[in-house]
């Protein structure tokens, strides 16, 4: 190699470094302010609680509650202080026991050894005590925080999630792009201060995440067991297996019923099986009790549904009445016909995403992401976690731009606003009667609207061009898949 070649070489090579070592160095930046930011919003709240002695507990203490009562049974949690686990010792709302299902069991004549085997699950013994409220899986992060003194849980907790969401700003800027990972970091301060190292969301929203990346880059069956582990970390993944075994279908080759074809969904299906396998050999309590827990709960007070009915309390001037529970502040009142309208669009608006995806009007990320935007306006509970679920996958769709940057981070803004700061702390009831609560939470559920029919409109409107060679049919509107089905039918 001549002395030219190598001093040519090395102005091509110098200014790439000094790139990737400025782009190492904001990349730090953007974490620690990132980290630093989440840790004031988490521990601002928990230190302000002890404080003025009041007897709250976060949802990390009772993180807590579960894991040590699971490893060691529920006579283990005497060494926590008093009152940490009431609600879990002492519940407030109805949940499925072990007498309902034997009882139910008997009615449909199941064999007496499955009947006996399920009365012997005591959920006060160790490894039978499961979660009362949330799946299986949640136990891999509520015990990671157990490996240290019982008294630094919650410290430990919130710096195990600080380290999901490096590991997701770090492959967004390997499988994306810094600007999306940015984006992410605005996204999950603005809209999650006070929530992502004060609940384990963070934890289903990686493996959801991770999902996505490797189906868009063709690791289907990687994909689709990584959504069976979200799956059973939170139910709410569960809905895009219906993305994501279309677009795998439209990609997929030969017969309908070759094996490489349906092996991405069976392996679904057996992860499911098996842990949701030992869960019930555990406990069928604790198994089945998420599901009536869910499926038990009123209207939340910051969903779609609950300003619906506020706005009719407001005209007809009608008073509503709420009350602490499940967790949450809910609605007593109850509408079957604003439940049916809800329960239509939640069916609706997936399987208009799931056409405009089949036409190639939207990819599979777009078309995840706008079926949990669906499922979150029309469900009954809209916490402010739930934004943690779909940071990672706007930041990946809209990256930094600003259609996409300013009508997010103005929903984030204003999820923070609600909570914590509009929310009485001292009394979480007293939240409906601040006078900025309910107008507040209409004018953030508007935008989320608007941005949802934003985003299907644009996506409706879209031209798709998608030329094939040897097109030997007229049906020009027919999605890429189903052509070239058409033509290897007619070559074979």
């Amino acid at each position: 190699m001549d002395v030219k070649t190598q001093a040519q070489r090395s102005t091509v090579t110098e200014p790439k470094a000094a790139q990737s070592r400025r782009g190492v160095y904001l990349d730090s930046g953007v974490i620690l302010v990132m980290c630093a930011l989440l840790l004031c919003g988490t521990f601002w709240q928990i230190y302000t609680w002890d404080w003025v002695f009041f007897t709250v507990y976060t949802d990390v203490a009772r993180y807590q509650c579960y894991a040590i009562s699971f490893w060691h049974g529920v006579s283990a949690l005497q060494s926590l202080p008093p009152h940490q686990c009431d609600n879990v010792l002492q519940p407030t709302v109805q949940y499925l026991h072990t007498a309902d299902i034997i009882r139910k069991m008997q009615y449909y004549h199941v064999p007496r050894i499955i009947v006996q085997f399920v009365a012997s699950q005591s959920s006060t013994m160790p490894l039978h005590a499961l979660p009362r409220e949330y799946p299986f899986l949640t136990l891999i992060p509520f015990t990671i925080s157990l490996l240290g003194p019982v008294e630094w849980y919650e410290v430990i907790f919130a710096l195990w999630m600080i380290a999901v969401a490096i590991v997701i700003y770090g492959a967004l800027v390997r499988y994306r792009s810094r600007k999306a990972a940015l984006a992410f970091a605005i996204y999950l301060v603005a809209g999650s201060w006070a929530t992502a190292l004060a609940r384990y969301d963070l934890f289903p929203s990686a493996l959801t995440f991770f999902a996505l990346l490797c189906a868009i880059h063709k690791r289907w069956s990687w994909s689709f067991v990584l959504l069976a582990l979200a799956t059973l970390a939170k139910f709410y993944p569960a809905v895009l297996i219906f993305p994501f075994l279309l677009s795998q279908q439209m990609q997929a080759s030969g017969k309908w019923y070759a094996w490489p074809r349906w092996r991405p969904l069976i392996f679904f299906a057996v992860v499911g099986i098996v842990i949701t396998g030992v869960s019930l050999f555990l406990s069928v309590e604790g198994t089945l009790g998420p599901l009536t827990y869910f499926g038990n709960r009123p209207i939340q007070v910051e969903s779609v549904q609950a300003s619906l009915v506020w706005l009719y309390g407001k005209l007809t001037h009608h008073a509503l009445h709420y009350e602490f529970t499940y967790g949450s502040l809910n609605l007593i009142e109850t509408s079957s016909k604003l439940s049916l309208l809800g329960s239509l669009l939640s069916v609706a608006g997936p399987l208009y995403t799931l056409w405009l995806q089949w036409r190639g009007k939207v990819d599979l990320a777009t078309s995840s992401l706008l079926i949990l935007l669906i499922v979150m306006l029309t469900g009954k509970v809209f916490s402010p976690q739930y934004l943690i679920w779909v940071a990672p996958i706007v930041a990946y769709v809209g990256e930094a731009h600003i259609k996409w940057l300013l009508p997010w981070t103005t929903i984030s803004l204003l999820t923070t606003l609600i909570y914590p700061f509009l929310y009485d702390l001292q009394d979480l009831q007293d939240a409906p009667f601040n006078r900025a609560f309910f107008p507040s939470t209409i004018l953030r559920n508007l935008l989320f609207l608007g941005f949802v029919i934003a985003i299907l409109v644009y996506s409706a409107r879209k031209n798709v061009v998608v030329p094939l060679a040897n097109d030997r049919s007229d049906t020009k509107a027919a999605p890429v898949a189903i052509r070239r089905l058409f033509i290897q039918a007619s070559d074979s």
